[in-house]
């Protein structure tokens, strides 16, 4: 997805003058077309990611549409305080990408997770938090967020995703079926989409038929449009960050909202530093968040709703 949103900001620059991408001097080996096509457009801040922030801010404030680029917690964690006050108290329209959402940087450890990113962007006012799980979501993350006022937080991952598709949505309605079931529903959002349709396949050949639900847009959470793909099934939620992201929150205030009672859990990962050196697919499984883990969880979920039912009957 890295080359992917590069292509699309090289695509809407070539229309409008007033793009200007920003890097704390990251991203090679994907921005080089980028930064040929931009010209003194393209801007090495260097390592110096809050200038950076103060710099996009300003230059929003210019009439320029900025794009602000780091691995996702420099771009976040690192320079909180100036997005918070320069971008979203100043209600500036610059576009933060963070990348490497989740476990996506294994190898490189805690310093590169982004685990907490999600949650800290959607406690901002007037931010928008896009948390794509493929191509396709980036791209209709991207076009529904082209003239939108506000600042933006893409949350990408480093891998592309599951090959599914994904429908025209606005940030009010972005959620929808990524594959249809009536047994158990798996919400998640970001990469744990593509883990929640492997983890559907493995139930599927058990006999059980999950849907997932794609939340692309966290923050504002897209609640009616979630609320209206619930069937009464069992819900668990799937994210790769810390207890209270805006996906478990979202979902949770959702169900509480309609009062039905379904059945509700939420995956997300320990809320601990890994204590290993592992790559994203051994971060994921020690997490309880790769698809057999995922599995696993949904049909306890499914079985447990099963005796109650019959215990209910009897």
């Amino acid at each position: 997805m890295r080359k992917r949103i590069i292509e699309l900001i090289e695509a809407d620059a070539s229309v409008d003058p007033r793009i200007v991408f920003l890097t704390g001097d990251l991203g090679f080996s994907f921005v080089e077309p980028l930064e040929q096509a931009l010209g003194e457009r393209f801007v090495n801040m260097g390592v110096a990611e809050a200038n950076m922030i103060g710099v996009a801010a300003s230059l929003a404030a210019s009439g320029f549409r900025p794009f602000a680029y780091s691995i996702a917690p420099f771009v976040t964690a690192r320079c909180f305080e100036q997005i918070r006050n320069d971008i979203c108290y100043q209600r500036r329209a610059v576009r933060l990408i963070g990348v490497g959402a989740g476990f996506s940087y294994g190898t490189l450890g805690p310093s590169h997770h982004a685990l907490e990113d999600a949650s800290i962007m959607a406690s901002l006012p007037d931010l928008v938090v896009a948390n794509p799980g493929n191509v396709a979501e980036l791209d209709r993350c991207y076009a529904a967020l082209l003239d939108d006022p506000r600042p933006a937080y893409f949350r990408i991952a480093r891998e592309s995703g599951a090959d599914y598709g994904a429908p025209i949505f606005s940030p009010q309605t972005a959620a929808f079926e990524a594959r249809r079931g009536a047994d158990v529903t798996l919400a998640a959002s970001g990469g744990s989409v593509t883990q929640c349709l492997a983890a559907a396949a493995i139930l599927a050949g058990e006999g059980i038929e999950a849907c997932v639900v794609s939340v692309p847009v966290l923050q504002p959470f897209p609640a009616d449009a979630f609320a209206a793909l619930l069937t009464g099934a069992p819900v668990v939620a799937v994210f790769e960050g810390y207890r209270g992201n805006p996906l478990s929150v979202g979902v949770m205030e959702t169900l509480l909202a309609r009062g039905r009672g379904e059945v509700f859990v939420d995956l997300v990962a320990p809320q601990s530093f890994p204590n290993l050196v592992g790559d994203t697919e051994t971060l994921r499984r020690r997490a309880g968040l790769d698809p057999t883990s995922i599995a696993a969880t949904a049909r306890a979920v499914v079985e447990t709703r099963s005796v109650r039912t019959l215990g209910a009957r009897a």
